[in-house]
């Protein structure tokens, strides 16, 4: 599973450009193939789920720390759109102090969702915790790619649970 430490040494990074590397250097990985095993384990660890605006903000008015920073799949690719993540609790506080967020409020943060396509938010699970909001651009998403080439790992909107 991933962890606040993770995003905040940079590690997460590191591990997306692997996975993305595997990814894009085939059109279909099969079950069993250990290249699919591994990168479907970690990805999968993030639970990831769409997520609707007023999803997004329920998570948002629950959180004791709010930060916005830049999204952390930009760090591959600085040319794709969507430049921003809202980090909650534990994983704003590790950005933060790694400076690679700010420390926002409630209002800023709801503005920032709102902003950004109610279609396209991601959650994500760190520290056993939904503690990201992603703005994902499918291109450059790792858990689309991974979509793309059989690995199911994001869930949809009904199944979300705050």
């Amino acid at each position: 599973m991933p962890t606040t430490d993770d995003y905040r040494t940079g590690k997460i990074v590191e591990g997306i450009k692997k996975a993305e590397m595997v990814l894009d250097s085939r059109s279909a990985l099969a079950a069993g193939d250990p290249a699919f095993e591994r990168i479907r384990e970690k990805i999968v660890a993030f639970r990831p789920v769409w997520v609707t605006a007023e999803q997004a903000v329920e998570l948002i008015r629950r959180a004791e720390v709010i930060a916005i920073g830049e999204r952390v799949c930009r760090a591959l690719h600085p040319d794709s759109p969507e430049t921003q993540s809202v980090f909650l609790d534990e994983l704003a506080e590790a950005m933060v102090d790694a400076n690679k967020a700010e420390v926002i409020t409630v209002p800023e943060a709801m503005q920032i969702i709102n902003r950004q396509s109610p279609h396209r938010i991601i959650t994500s699970m760190v520290s056993g915790k939904y503690l990201e909001l992603c703005a994902a651009w499918p291109p450059d998403c790792v858990f689309c790619k991974a979509e793309r080439v059989g690995i199911r790992c994001i869930g949809v909107r009904q199944d979300f649970r705050i």
